[in-house]
């Protein structure tokens, strides 16, 4: 595939050729590049495919053999996934910097030695992925804590928003796109207003066929402008402005009405109820969604086991351990069902499923004694680039990601140059190919 950014410097020459040619003056030489590197940037954009991921993190791992199915017949841990096995890629890896409090570590190692520090894997893959989204990246979490957060940007937490209502109010309100400002559309708009008077001067200057070209230019200008306001002043499409959710009438903030926490799973669903709804109106192409931290306080509803799960870690059978991992896999087979489920309107006539990419991550191979050894790791999908269901183990957990990244085909922006590479490879470009067709 090739580089867009070879793409991007190839039309500046190209138009700065044509410019030279018409004895332009040396400042209209000046600003009428961005034309063409708007131009560029559409046109890779056009060729590029609708492509989602949503990180799901579980965490304190799973007992030692009793994730890993055999063959389609689903293990202790696992057995919330039936139905799902098609489509799903079960793996065991070794999760590198195991143990608690390093949950940033399972979405891979930090860039380094650049004005990138700091970023994990998802906002890496949001730089690429959620360029013309009003949102790059958002996460969801279920009691997670502030501390804790699995996210990383330039160096500083993102943080896990807990309350399905308050997210609901972000992503469907009033509410602008985090980061955005009325002065980032401003400058946006001064540049485009800028190259605008570049065409206008060229057509008086160049022949028919050439203005002919240049008028090509500005239709498309007036096309990128309009996606540029359209992503800093967000107004969602028809459906998408009071989405129905909730319909089981689940406590909808953080905390139940008693100030104790709302049953875990029940959040979970709410949660993924949302990351359907945001993936369908367009509102971003990479969400997380983080179930706890590594301490694990939530306790299962409906679990023959009645601590904690950290407790179940410590303090019960690796039966009951599983128990409690199993109903975290619950958690993540409602996130896959309903995906399975939903149509995608970006393309129609596909199911979301079939475009977006669910990666489910943890901090520890077995919470049992913190190692790191054959770690739970799930990949599930209906893109054609990966396959489905299979069960495999070996590698680690970031050859895991370094397969989602080239599954996406993101390949072309993984790299360690800050100037033309976005995705860091934290594998060292190891990939766990077994999961890609």
């Amino acid at each position: 595939m090739k580089d867009p950014n070879a793409l991007l410097h190839q039309n500046r020459r190209d138009f700065l050729k044509l410019l030279s040619k018409a004895g332009v003056t040396t400042a209209l030489c000046r600003a009428a590049p961005l034309v063409g590197g708007l131009m560029a940037t559409r046109s890779a954009s056009a060729q590029t495919r609708v492509s989602r991921v949503v990180f799901v993190y579980t965490p304190d791992g799973a007992p030692a053999g009793l994730w890993l199915p055999n063959g389609t017949t689903l293990n202790q841990a696992t057995r919330a996934y039936e139905g799902l096995q098609s489509i799903c890629n079960f793996r065991e890896v070794e999760v590198l910097d195991s143990g608690h409090g390093l949950a940033r570590k399972c979405l891979g190692q930090l860039r380094w030695g650049s004005d990138w520090t700091g970023d994990t894997i998802d906002q890496q893959i949001a730089s690429v992925l959620g360029v013309n989204t009003p949102y790059q990246s958002y996460a969801l979490g279920v009691q997670a804590d502030a501390q804790e957060v699995i996210g990383r940007r330039a160096g500083a937490f993102v943080p896990a928003q807990n309350s399905p209502a308050a997210a609901y109010g972000q992503l469907f309100g009033a509410a602008p796109p985090a980061g955005d400002t009325a002065g980032f559309l401003a400058r946006k708009k001064s540049v485009m207003d800028l190259n605008r008077s570049a065409l206008a001067e060229l057509k008086n200057r160049l022949g028919a066929f050439e203005r002919e070209t240049l008028e090509k230019h500005e239709v498309a200008l007036r096309e990128v402008e309009a996606r540029l306001v359209d992503a800093a002043s967000f107004t969602p499409s028809a459906g998408c402005t009071s989405p129905a959710f909730n319909a089981n009438g689940y406590p909808e903030g953080a905390e139940g009405a008693s100030g104790e926490a709302g049953v875990f799973a029940h959040q979970a669903e709410l949660q993924s109820d949302l990351i359907v709804l945001a993936l369908q109106c367009g509102l971003t192409n990479v969400m997380s969604l983080q179930l706890g931290w590594h301490q694990a306080t939530w306790y299962g509803h409906d679990t023959r086991y009645r601590g904690d799960h950290h407790g179940s870690c410590h303090a019960a059978t690796a039966e009951d351990n599983a128990e409690m991992t199993n109903y975290l896999s619950r958690c993540v087979a409602y996130l896959v069902k309903r995906l399975v489920e939903e149509d995608d309107p970006a393309v129609p006539g596909t199911k979301l499923i079939d475009n977006t990419v669910v990666v489910q991550v943890t901090d520890m191979g077995d919470g049992r004694d913190h190692s790191g050894a054959r770690g739970p790791n799930m990949v599930a999908t209906q893109m054609p680039s990966f396959r489905q269901g299979t069960v495999t183990s070996g590698g680690t957990n970031h050859e895991v990601l370094e397969a989602v990244v080239e599954g996406l085909g993101l390949g072309q922006w993984k790299g360690t140059d800050p100037n033309t590479h976005k995705i860091w490879p934290c594998a060292g470009g190891l990939v766990a190919d077994a999961l890609l067709s």
